[in-house]
């Protein structure tokens, strides 16, 4: 039977089972039951329905999977959007028994109930990996983001402030920024982290800010939080992280994150006020840490330390997002000009396939968490009994093997380039593949991790540990588990010393310890030695032939054997966790060799691009600006990046693009300085392609990579702006058209003379009066007041007359090969495209021969011919009646009329 969640509450609520919150009736709950997790009326049903789970027998409808396989059940609920509520036991039946006998009362029925917590809930956005989780390998970035926004009342414009964190990683990204009307800045967050879920302030949002969560985030969860409550103020935020434990150092003081600390408003010496430009950022911290808490994930991650200001990326100063295996979300800035093949490299052959090394940081967190002696202690995980504890014990330790592993091997990488680094000409290269402590190089970044190696080798018996799912430290590991084995060692002796005094003493040498457990070290003396028992002796117990006995010595002997030992078992029992906490203090190092490990497998995969690239292969130059200086771009014969590798109808075309300098194929100075280039062409003749081909190679360009052209010269470009392609947004309610017009406006808005910006038939979506006088503008725009180098494609015939004689634009044109040119049935010509960028305009479109190309009817085909002859002899009519109009000059107005006449 299904019953509603808030029966269920209020069934619970009455038994007074303390795990279960109000919060958690939006959760769907998984308590353990022995070896099982078991779901219970509504949750079964959402079991059944959603996991293929079957009903178990009983009076209510239940259903349950193996502890096991826990991860793949609770995984496919959060896939669908759903939170999970993972509930441990935290005492096994035995100990619910010796609990209830040590009351002091009468134990009542409520009291007989096995103890159980929640210890995690999993939504999208903050499942961790954990020993309960398989294999790492399909993990990717889920964020989850906080947005707190504040209204200007300005021209539409907001302030945001956003913090987003990585559970898989622990980083948190903080930050506090002013958006204009089209929520560029928002728009641009989303693009690069993409949230799978979205916390707000409950009816503090803007409905255009929704509008955009609704329509860019389709399948996050969006969750409003009550403000104040569960949204925090800045204050709240502040005096929660210096009152918790989550940044206390060794000495007991709480010392704040350098991010968080710089939030802070320097007039308040307590801390607790935010600056007035981190106010938002650090409310939306609060909401963030409110939520973790929720999840019971707080301690765990904010615990690392790991935060970073956001910064709203303007432009592209910096190249490129490089994720390895190692780190997903390992940022690195490139500047220009890096010469990355200017010294040898170890052959190819000789170094191990990087992505294939066994380093993923979402290892890091989970070591990290295990080996937290406050999550030990404080976390229901700490209490939690699992039946499957050998298979999560020996998960854990191949895991952090893996990874000690995966350490070895990368500090094996670098030293193949030790007999190069004298000869290797990048300082970037250079510093990533010295080792730190070696002193011959100045700045190497790379750590000298020998010794911790060394030391983690050395730690315990691996292929035993791997074996058992225990570790038993090696001698000088643990000096308390050493002090508990010296003391066990040493009361033993103690106790082998004074058995061998008393067979002294009773004159009998088959005088032996007997008993096991706590039952251990009573003398047992056979009966031919019962008249030389002293009165110290105490009787505990006998048999046939033979009495045992106990003294006061052996007795004090046995509590401290029994301390030791306890002691000894409990750090047997915490060795694990202080292996781990072993590991997590060295953090610093390992995200070094990370990062260093990063860095080269990128240096290395664009080196292999530069030197396995087909065609010629070139260093960018870049010309550096000065005050007379002009943005300037010229790539010679240059290629598609990605298309000439996989194209295989014959050899790719290369292309000349020349903007803001001379050309040396054209005769005409006139267009030598033209910072806009209005591209036309046939359907299909490759224009769009020429305009992404050029994006690319100045990304790669600024990258440090080589490009694929003979000769790339170009000065830096600040930011890319493009308008491709032609799509609506539906569930924002835009339009095709609509979208190009904002597209538009930003890039009016935004662009500077350093931009490039690449626009593709802008004005195509609407009537073609209305789409050539918008298009003719932002040329005009773009040429005359921005300024910047831009490739501008269009079809509108009329805009390429308008702009012929304007030393501002260039023309330029796909070629093609038109074959049976027939003014009277353009259907019957065939046009051969040869993709060849060339200069001046295109007579014609030749969209008929797309048309044809598509299949169309012919009878389609040819009234649409006709049509087009009325509508350009229409146009023309209009044009020369305009000319002659506006004529003055009687020769002049002559000249039309043979014109005319000739016509």
């Amino acid at each position: 039977m299904a019953v509603k969640k808030e029966e269920l509450f209020n069934t619970v609520k009455k038994r007074k089972l303390g795990w279960f919150g109000p919060i958690n009736k939006k959760s769907w709950l998984f308590p353990q039951v022995g070896k099982f997790y078991e779901l219970y009326h509504m949750d079964a049903v959402t079991g059944v329905n959603e996991l293929g789970l079957i009903y178990m027998k009983g009076e209510w409808a239940h259903s349950g999977f193996p502890e096991i396989a826990y991860n793949r059940y609770a995984d496919a609920l959060i896939q669908k959007g759903y939170k999970v509520a993972r509930v441990e036991q935290t005492e096994t039946p035995e100990m619910m028994s010796e609990r209830c006998k040590t009351m002091g009362r009468a134990a009542s029925k409520f009291d007989k109930v096995v103890k159980r917590e929640i210890c995690q809930v999993s939504t999208q956005g903050t499942k961790t990996y954990n020993y309960l989780d398989g294999d790492t390998g399909d993990a990717t970035s889920k964020y989850i983001l906080a947005v707190c926004e504040k209204t200007e009342n300005k021209e539409g414009t907001s302030s945001y402030g956003v913090c987003f964190i990585d559970t898989f990683i622990g980083t948190f990204h903080l930050g506090q920024f002013t958006d204009d009307r089209h929520l560029s800045r928002m728009r641009t967050l989303l693009a690069h982290y993409t949230p799978t879920q979205v916390l707000y302030e409950r009816g503090r949002i803007s409905a255009q800010t929704l509008q955009l969560f609704n329509a860019n985030l389709t399948s996050a969860l969006k969750e409003p939080l009550s403000p104040g409550k569960e949204f925090w103020e800045s204050s709240k935020t502040l005096k929660t992280l210096a009152e918790e434990d989550y940044f206390q150092v060794d000495s007991g003081d709480v010392i704040l994150p350098d991010v968080i600390k710089n939030m802070v408003s320097e007039n308040d010496a307590l801390g607790l006020t935010a600056s007035e430009s981190s106010d938002l950022a650090l409310r939306s911290l609060g909401a963030i840490i409110w939520y973790l808490q929720y999840c019971l994930l707080d301690q765990e991650l904010l615990s690392m330390r790991k935060f970073e200001e956001y910064k709203p990326k303007d432009n592209c100063d910096a190249a490129m997002n490089k994720r390895s295996s190692f780190d997903p979300k390992l940022r690195h800035m490139w500047s220009i000009a890096i010469r990355l093949c200017s010294g040898p490299f170890p052959s190819a052959g000789s170094i191990p396939n990087l992505p294939s090394l066994p380093l993923d940081i979402l290892i890091f967190s989970m070591i990290h968490s295990l080996g937290s002696a406050g999550k030990s202690k404080n976390h229901p995980d700490g209490r939690a009994i699992f039946y499957e504890e050998v298979t999560y014990s020996k998960r854990k330790i191949e895991d952090f093997l893996t990874t000690i592993e995966g350490f070895r091997l990368g500090t094996k990488i670098v030293e193949k380039f030790s007999p190069s680094i004298a000869s290797l000409k990048s300082k970037l290269l250079t510093k990533t593949v010295s080792i730190s402590s070696t002193g011959s190089q100045s700045g190497a970044h790379f750590p000298d991790i020998t010794e911790d190696l060394n030391f983690f080798d050395t730690a315990f018996d691996h292929k035993k540990a791997k074996k058992d799912g225990v570790i038993v430290p090696s001698k000088g590991v643990d000096a308390d588990y050493d002090q508990a084995l010296d003391d066990i060692k040493s009361i033993e002796k103690e106790l082998g010393d004074f058995l061998e005094a008393q067979k002294k003493v009773l004159n009998c040498r088959s005088l032996a310890y007997w008993g096991t457990a706590k039952n251990r070290f009573q003398i047992e003396v056979p009966e031919s030695a019962w008249k030389n028992i002293p009165n110290s002796y105490e009787l505990i117990s006998s048999k046939k032939g033979a009495k045992r006995f106990r003294t006061s010595q052996i007795n004090d002997l046995f509590r401290q054997l029994m301390d030791a030992e306890e002691r000894k078992d409990a750090c047997l029992k915490d060795i694990m966790r202080r292996i781990f906490h072993s590991f997590d203090e060295r953090h610093k190092k390992w995200i070094a060799v990370v990062e260093c490990l990063s860095v080269l497998d990128v240096l290395i995969a664009l080196s292999n691009y530069s030197r396995a690239g087909e065609g010629d292969m070139c260093r960018p130059e870049f010309v550096l600006l000065d005050e007379d200086a002009k943005p300037m771009l010229e790539i010679r014969d240059g290629r598609h990046p990605c298309v000439s590798r996989t194209f295989e109808g014959g050899d790719f075309i290369p292309n000349d693009t020349v903007i803001g300098t001379k050309d040396e194929t054209d005769e005409d100075s006139d267009y030598s300085e033209s910072q806009v280039v209005l591209v036309t062409g046939p359907n299909m003749g490759g224009k769009s392609t020429l305009m992404r081909q050029v994006g690319l190679i100045i990304i790669m360009a600024q990258m440090g990579c080589y490009v694929p052209a003979s000769k790339c010269r170009l000065t830096p470009v600040d930011r890319i702006f493009t308008r491709l392609g032609a799509s609506d947004r539906i569930m924002a309610g835009e339009s095709t058209f609509y979208v190009e017009l904002s597209e538009t406006s930003a890039i009016l808005r935004q662009a500077t003379q350093h931009s490039l910006v690449l626009m593709d038939e802008l004005g195509r979506g609407t009537a073609t009066y209305d789409g050539t006088a918008i298009a003719s503008a932002v040329v005009k725009e773009l040429s005359e007041v921005i300024k910047c180098r831009s490739l501008f494609s269009t079809h509108y015939h009329s805009l390429v007359e308008h702009f012929k004689h304007d030393s501002n634009v260039r023309l330029g044109h796909m070629a093609c090969m038109v074959e049976n040119e027939n003014d009277d049935d353009p259907s019957q010509e065939t046009i051969t495209f040869l993709y060849k960028f060339v200069r001046g305009a295109c007579p014609k479109s030749y969209g008929f021969n797309a048309a044809r190309l598509a299949s169309i009817p012919e009878e389609v085909i040819k009234c649409a011919i006709q049509k087009s002859k009325k509508f350009e002899s229409s146009v023309e009519s209009n044009k020369m009646f305009r000319t002659v109009w506006k004529t003055t000059s009687s020769s002049d107005l002559l000249t039309l009329m043979k014109t005319v006449s000739l016509n």
